[in-house]
């Protein structure tokens, strides 16, 4: 047992350094140190884990894709293409609330580091008639993003999973679309439907001259986001790469002066920010080498709990933990993979219950930038998230017994 209460005592220590306002980067270094010493206080494990963060191309393939990705919000934000996005979309859709769910549903379907920076800007203007408080637009932002975890074929947590466990990713996906119509559901239900209706009136129409410069600022907001999917999809480019290639192109069309360039590069640069990310990946570094969530699974093994059960924990466990599907995947499924290769419920019940921790992590990049930018409070944004979580691991019970 001692391994599970390590694992919530550091989990309980984060949540409550973030209630009292320290940075998350600070917290989830905290965190880290605190595995360090109940886990493995040896120098070669601390020494591995500062290896692997200073050293990985992975840490500064994120902290560059998500510089760039600041940088490329600036533009938007700045030369009025998110306000003329929205005045586009108002026009097409006739609805505020579409538009709140629509904008980051949307932008979800892309595996972009760091991607809710992106919605976050239109979350905020689509929310502008509505009397929205910082952690509701940051539930919004946050919840309606990852609606499609469980069915995106795109996604690498999802075909890293297909490919350990060895089952299609077609198959999976069918048995897991269940999960995006419960989370749009819920979602609806709790953050759209209680909107006061009156609203709606406030929509209204263009000129002709007015309505094409708007659908130019939709090319140009559309734009840049199929660029970087199809150059990191169809062109196998980095991220980091992708996103350099997206903003240089940008800034040459809207031939952005030196001086508002220089102010990008320093807007982008958001300390806070990047070293909330350096937390995050420190304390996910430092986790794999103590091994503790082996740790776990050997323990929940041990007390006689069935498979599926010990399968789903670990999942939930791991999600919360990494905060990424391929923390949770590469943690999960090859114990899925020595158990029984190919049996598509254990794959069903491990990645649902990660992705339920997942969105309930600390650790989470997306839950990083969207508090960040809305300036939200941490447990009054994640309260209503844990509830609908619930839900989602409740009818997943239910589904596995049946």
């Amino acid at each position: 047992m001692i391994p599970i209460m390590e694992v919530l005592l550091t989990l309980s220590v984060i949540v409550v350094l973030l209630q009292r306002k320290i940075s998350i980067g600070n917290a989830m270094l905290t965190g880290a140190g605190m595995l360090f010493l109940m886990c493995s206080p040896q120098w070669i494990t601390f020494q591995a884990a500062g290896r692997d963060l200073l050293f990985s191309s992975s840490t500064w393939e994120i902290l560059a894709a998500l510089y760039l990705v600041m940088c490329l919000e600036y533009q938007l934000r700045t030369q009025g293409i998110i306000d003329g996005l929205m005045a586009t979309a108002r026009v097409l859709l006739k609805s505020d609330k579409v538009l709140l769910v629509l904008m980051p549903a949307f932008l979800g379907f892309l595996p972009s580091l760091g991607g809710a920076i992106f919605s976050a800007p239109l979350v905020e203007a689509a929310g502008k008639p509505y009397d929205l408080s910082p952690e509701r637009k940051t539930a919004i932002n946050y919840w309606f993003r990852h609606l499609w975890e469980c069915t995106n074929p795109i996604l690498p947590g999802l075909l890293l999973a297909s490919q350990i466990a060895q089952v299609s990713v077609s198959v999976m996906i069918a048995h897991m679309l269940w999960v995006s119509g419960l989370c749009w559901l819920l979602g609806w239900l709790l953050y759209i439907s209680p909107l006061r209706s009156r609203v709606e009136s406030q929509v209204t129409s263009s000129t002709s001259s007015e309505q094409g410069k708007k659908y130019w600022h939709l090319f140009l907001a559309a734009g840049p986001i199929c660029a970087n999917f199809l150059l990191v999809v169809a062109l196998d480019f980095g991220p980091a790469m992708s996103m350099l290639l997206v903003v240089i192109t940008m800034t040459l069309i809207l031939r952005l002066r030196f001086n508002t360039i220089i102010n990008m590069i320093h807007h982008a640069f958001d300390r806070k920010l990047l070293w909330g990310v350096v937390g995050i990946l420190f304390f996910q570094y430092m986790l794999k080498q103590t091994g503790i969530i082996a740790d776990v699974a050997l323990v929940l093994k041990s007390l006689g709990i069935s498979m599926m059960i010990v399968i789903g924990i670990v999942g939930l466990i791991a999600g919360i933990l990494t905060g990424s599907s391929q923390g949770y995947v590469a943690i999960t499924f090859p114990l899925i993979a020595a158990i029984s290769m190919g049996n598509i419920d254990m794959a069903v019940v491990a990645y649902v219950a990660g992705f339920a921790g997942q969105m309930l992590s600390p650790a989470h990049l997306c839950l990083l930038v969207t508090l960040d930018y809305f300036k939200a409070d941490y447990l009054k944004s994640l309260w209503s998230v844990i509830m609908m979580e619930i839900a989602v691991l409740v009818v997943l019970s239910i589904t596995a017994i049946m």
